[in-house]
């Protein structure tokens, strides 16, 4: 720590990051940072040692942080700075926010300003940082749609960048963005509507996600990405996946391609269920999963 630069926010060492996932599980951050604000995090970015990885957590729907030490600098754009939203000055239907604003508050603040297009976000958990990254999407639609521009800061120097939509390289559950950028603000735009019928839709979207999805449970959203031409959930039912457990871990019985916290499960157990569920599948149907859930950190080394 005392190589550390000065900030105004939070700097702690072997910070618990488990209650800042959605499976509730996980090891400790070596180093964990919460910025006041923009300011602060570019300044802790220009000094910060080069020799220390930087991992960047938003709401932890869609992560799983491994049980052991999470090496190097976990940052978090926490601060009211960074869930701020508002309708941008040029256009009624732009709206501009931090990156770590929640997905449901920003189809809500849509609705309450007449704004449609942003109706699928109420069905994602999670902050709109996060949802670019992996240009998240539901219902038919994916965050490139409503996407206008990015603002970035460089990890490796605290650079301000501006990056529009065209260069984002948002495709199915995936993005181009630099592993190097922190995503800061974001501008949206949608399209006039009534508030009354977006609510209807946001109604419809909650009430299928909640007959379809586990959604009061302690999981991650769908673990594996769709193969082209199949429905990960169909291939891990088939392969008579649905229902299996693992240490507290299970395949949810209600959707194949969630993996729930049951009882105290570790990560460990998580993974190692979703592992032997891509194996099933790949001997049953020859495709091997792709993990749509991102995997970080080191395992728990026991004591001997």
């Amino acid at each position: 720590m005392k190589d550390l630069p000065k900030v105004k926010g939070e700097l702690l060492e072997n910070y618990n990051l488990a209650n800042f996932t959605r499976f509730k599980t996980g090891g400790q951050a070596e180093v964990f940072f919460s910025p006041k604000d923009k300011k602060d995090l570019i300044d802790f970015l220009k000094h910060a040692p080069k020799d220390m990885p930087i991992h960047i957590l938003g709401f932890g729907s869609n992560v799983l942080i491994r049980d052991g030490i999470l090496n190097g600098i976990t940052i978090r754009l926490q601060s009211e700075a960074f869930n701020n939203i508002e309708i941008a000055k040029d256009d009624d239907c732009k709206v501009v926010c931090g990156a770590f604003a929640s997905n449901i508050a920003l189809s809500k603040f849509a609705m309450e300003n007449k704004i449609k297009g942003f109706e699928f976000l109420f069905g994602i958990p999670g902050s709109i940082g996060g949802a670019i990254l992996t240009n998240a999407g539901c219902f038919k639609a994916e965050v490139k749609d409503i996407l206008v521009e990015i603002e970035v800061v460089n990890k490796l120097n605290g650079e301000v960048k501006i990056i529009p939509v065209s260069e984002c390289g948002l495709v199915y559950r995936d993005s181009s963005i630099s592993p190097d950028y922190i995503i800061t603000s974001v501008v949206l735009k949608g399209e006039v509507g009534d508030s009354k019928q977006i609510q209807e839709k946001m109604d419809k979207i909650l009430k299928e996600k909640d007959t379809a999805q586990p959604t009061y449970t302690k999981t991650a959203g769908s673990t594996f990405k769709n193969p082209e031409g199949h429905s990960a959930w169909k291939l891990i039912k088939d392969a008579g996946c649905q229902g299996l457990k693992l240490g507290g871990a299970i395949i949810s019985p209600l959707h194949a391609n969630f993996i729930i916290n049951e009882s105290e499960a570790t990560s460990a157990d998580i993974e190692e269920l979703a592992e032997k569920v891509r194996y099933a599948v790949y001997e049953k149907f020859g495709i091997m999963l792709e993990y749509e859930i991102k995997i970080i950190g080191s395992r728990k080394v026991e004591n001997p």
